[in-house]
């Protein structure tokens, strides 16, 4: 998982083309189809395809030797062989289910080289770092050091275009982090004229564990604009240091400095694994997705071999199901999602621009980054916005989504959080598209509450996972108890919705549902979810649960089983719609191509 999304969203156009055939096709189809089921009837066990713990791991540990047999060649990062390594163990076992049909998609990868970051002022030289995609500076760059106007606290964050009013063309910006983005900082000082641009680190909470001396490192500045001025990282301490001179030379003798950022743009290649499902619908897809990319610092393991490992074992449960799924299930492993979901976003994008269609079949995203942190809360996207305002748009359908694995906690007692809905995984290009989206979350650089740590147990005042983006993001320090609760819940979700949500017209005699398993009680200590069911049933109730935090509207609630509804009429002429829509977009970019 990035700390920031880098990628641009698509054209302005290809967005409303896609929205409108995606609403008016998946809304469609939702009028028309039976009942969805999201609530889980009381007392009633939930159907979870018999996913468990036990089979992620089992993926988990393989994708662990795995990256770190090649800790020195960058571990599991999209353009190492650690990653092809990683890649080809799982098309093996997708292929060895039977039931998919696996493909590599592959797409273009801008990136950079980075060599020196510093900036020299009375000849001390100030080490710092690159943001990934900000410009760099051809040669030596000499100018006076300036520096935005203070705020009431004193702070320099740059934050509005006025701050940088006495700012000279042509300076060396210093910029303390805080409040809005680097991406906006630096923009700002590009639009005062700055030849260059030093964002130096804020003062950290102590559960950072971060001293004043450390750089910031691995954090993005947006899409890259080769319009910016060069910008670099620098830290807390120098930064202060750099200031203090500033702000004491005397009127007229400005501090004069020489920034170096060396930096080359390449363009790469690597690929997302596909698979499609044999059996379902191919006109209704659900696509369930995680990335199988990590950073270079560290193997991965949780961030994202947890999720990667999640899809593996689902697959194999799909496979086994007596029932086959309703719905074509699109399992999706994605590339180079750490240096800005580039995976997803190109996949999504290919689809808005050569294929509007087939982006419209798409009914729902499933999103499973990170499962296993060592400290662990049990998150649900918060689509309902019911803990925070999300700071991007949700689509309709997510709060249904949001339900289905709320429904499912609150069935086997099992505590849970909202987390909020930020786009900061694959699910960013879904969303970007209208597609309604959901998943979960054991968290990652969230300090932990001590309410949390009533909920789930763990260390209150300290991240979610300490690991994240180190060398030790490793087996070891994967909580077990986490993934046992996670793994079930991304079994039931894909029942809901592949099985239940199109389930067929009931016949006269109903099928028998499998035998209930057991309901653990309400614990504050991380536990493990009840035994999973054997395989999914034939049919399913649509009886609403018992509200929980966070909880949403119910998928059943659609009006199409009504009788005498005008909502299935409506559905077919939304499709229509959406049909004419879509091969109206197609066609078009067939003309301009010609």
């Amino acid at each position: 998982m990035p700390r920031n999304t880098t990628h641009s969203p698509p054209s302005r156009g290809r967005r409303f083309s896609a929205a409108v055939a995606t609403t008016a096709l998946v809304g469609g189809s939702l009028l028309l189809a039976p009942a969805a089921t999201a609530a889980v009837a009381p007392g009633e066990t939930p159907n979870d395809l018999g996913l468990t713990g036990a089979d992620v791991m089992t993926h988990l540990t393989e994708l662990s030797e795995i990256s770190e047999s090649f800790a020195a060649e960058g571990y599991r990062a999209w353009n190492s062989p650690g990653y092809e390594a990683a890649a080809e163990y799982a098309e093996e076992v997708l292929e060895a289910t039977g039931a998919f049909t696996v493909t590599r998609d592959e797409f273009d990868v801008p990136y950079s080289e980075f060599g020196e970051a510093s900036l020299t002022v009375e000849g001390t030289t100030y080490e710092g770092s690159h943001f990934d995609t900000s410009e760099g500076v051809d040669g030596d760059y000499t100018d006076i050091l300036a520096l935005p106007a203070a705020d009431a606290a004193g702070l320099r964050l740059g934050c509005a275009t006025t701050d940088y009013a006495a700012v000279p063309v042509g300076a060396i910006v210093l910029v303390q982090r805080g409040d809005c983005t680097f991406q906006a900082k630096i923009e700002n000082a590009t639009a005062a004229g700055a030849g260059a641009v030093f964002v130096y680190n804020n003062a950290r909470p102590e559960a950072e564990g971060t001293t004043p001396q450390d750089q910031l490192t691995n954090v993005s500045a947006g899409p890259r604009n080769e319009d910016n001025s060069p910008a670099a990282t620098l830290p807390q301490a120098s930064g202060d240091a750099l200031v203090a001179l500033v702000t004491a030379a005397p009127a007229g003798d400005p501090v004069e400095g020489t920034a170096v950022i060396e930096k080359e743009f390449l363009v790469g290649k690597t690929f997302n694994i596909i698979a499609d499902s044999v059996a379902g619908d191919p006109d209704d897809t659900l696509v369930v997705g995680a990335h199988l990319d990590g950073v270079a610092e560290g193997p991965g393991v949780n961030d994202n071999g947890s999720g990667s490992a999640a899809i593996l074992a689902l697959a194999e449960k799909i496979a086994a199901s007596e029932v086959p799924n309703d719905k074509r299930i699109r399992l999706a492993l994605w590339g180079a999602e750490e240096i800005g979901l580039l995976g997803s976003t190109a996949y999504v994008d290919e689809l808005v621009a050569e294929d509007p269609a087939e982006l419209a079949r798409i009914s729902a995203y499933l999103n499973y980054d990170m499962i296993g942190s060592e400290n662990f809360t049990v998150g649900v996207y918060d689509a309902n916005e019911s803990s925070s305002e999300a700071p991007v748009e949700i689509p309709e359908g997510s709060i249904e989504i949001e339900k289905v694995y709320t429904d499912y906690f609150d069935a086997i007692t099992q505590p849970w959080i909202d987390t909020e809905y930020s786009g900061r995984s694959d699910y960013q290009a879904f969303i970007d598209n209208g597609i309604p989206s959901g998943g979960l979350f054991s968290g990652a650089d969230d300090i932990k509450t001590e309410e949390q740590v009533a909920q789930f147990g763990g260390t209150a005042g300290v991240f979610m996972d300490r690991n994240y983006h180190t060398e030790n993001d490793t087996l070891e320090n994967v909580s077990r108890a986490s993934v046992d609760i996670f793994a079930p819940a991304i079994g039931h979700a894909a029942y809901v919705l592949a099985w239940d949500a199109v389930a067929p017209t009931p016949t006269p005699t109903p099928t028998p549902t499998a035998e209930p398993t057991a309901t653990p009680s309400p614990t504050a200590e991380p536990t493990a979810t009840a035994a999973p069911t054997a395989a999914p049933s034939a049919s399913a109730t649509a009886v609403p649960a018992p509200g929980g935090k966070g909880s949403g509207g119910s998928l059943a609630r659609t009006g199409s089983d009504v009788e005498g509804s005008p909502l299935p009429l409506i559905g077919a002429g939304m499709l229509a719609f959406g049909l004419v829509v879509a091969a109206g977009t197609a066609i078009a970019r067939r003309r301009t191509q010609q």
